[in-house]
């Protein structure tokens, strides 16, 4: 184990997650965390409290961060916010097919 070489960080990507603690715990014990110098993680924990504003927002962080590849975003917070989801995902599709 000491051999190893370190993971490149210049070529990585992060996986972001929006959803609720359960999930967001069981990628963290996977290793699928993060924090950067300024304190940013990458995911947001949904729970009764948390407004849509704050969904969308971490949204648009995470979608507009260049070292995030993949963000998950679970059922129940896609129902709460889908919105915002469908926004993108048609702005996503007009780029590619340039409609």
């Amino acid at each position: 184990m000491a051999n190893r070489s370190p993971i490149a960080t210049r070529n990585s990507a992060l996986i972001a997650m929006i959803a609720d603690e359960d999930t967001v715990v069981g990628f963290l014990l996977a290793g699928v965390g993060n924090v950067d110098l300024r304190r940013k993680t990458n995911y947001l924990i949904v729970d009764s409290k948390t407004t849509i504003k704050q969904i969308e927002d971490a949204f648009k962080e995470f979608t507009a961060r260049e070292d995030v590849a993949i963000v998950l975003i679970s059922q129940y917070v896609s129902h709460i916010s889908w919105q915002i989801l469908y926004i993108y995902i048609c702005k996503f599709v007009n780029t590619i097919c340039n409609c």
